[in-house]
C-alpha cells in the first residue's frame, strides 16, 4: 500500500467518526426528532431502535402492549396446562431490556426534555404543555 493510500484512507476514518461524533444524540432511549421545529402537543420522537413516530403513536403502543400483558396474564391465571409458558413470556415482556420497557424510558425521557423546554421559556417560547 502507498503512503498516500493509507494517508487518505486515515483521513477518510477520521471524517466519519467526527461526523458520527458529532451527530450523536443526546438521550439514552429517545427524544424529540427535531428539537428546534416541533409540534409542541404531539410532536415526532425518535426511539433508540425502533425508529421514529408521533409521541400519540407511541403512547398508544405502550398501552397496546400493556393490554396484551394483561390478557396473557388473564389467560395463565386460568391454569390451562401452558400456563408455566405464559408466565415465561410475561417475564420477557415485563424485563429491563425488553421493549416495552425501553418504550416507557423513551416516553419518560421525552417527557423530561419538552419539560426541560417549556421551563427554559425565552422571547420565542413555545406553548408547550405541562408534562408532569
Amino acid at each position: 500500500m502507498k503512503k498516500t493510500d493509507l494517508y487518505n484512507r486515515l483521513k477518510g476514518l477520521i471524517k466519519e467518526e467526527v461526523e458520527t461524533a458529532i451527530n450523536e444524540r443526546s438521550y439514552r432511549f429517545g427524544g424529540l426528532l427535531d428539537a428546534n421545529d416541533f409540534d409542541p402537543i404531539d410532536p415526532e420522537v425518535h426511539i433508540i431502535g425502533f425508529g421514529t413516530m408521533n409521541r400519540s403513536s407511541l403512547r398508544k403502543e405502550i398501552a397496546t402492549r400493556i393490554e396484551g400483558a394483561l390478557k396473557t396474564a388473564s389467560d395463565a391465571s386460568a391454569g390451562a396446562p401452558n400456563s408455566y409458558d405464559k408466565y415465561k413470556s410475561l417475564e420477557g415482556v415485563f424485563e429491563d431490556k425488553g421493549v416495552l420497557m425501553l418504550q416507557i424510558k423513551a416516553e419518560i425521557e421525552i417527557a423530561e426534555e419538552l419539560e426541560k423546554l417549556r421551563k427554559k421559556g425565552g422571547r420565542r417560547a413555545q406553548p408547550i404543555p405541562k408534562q408532569f
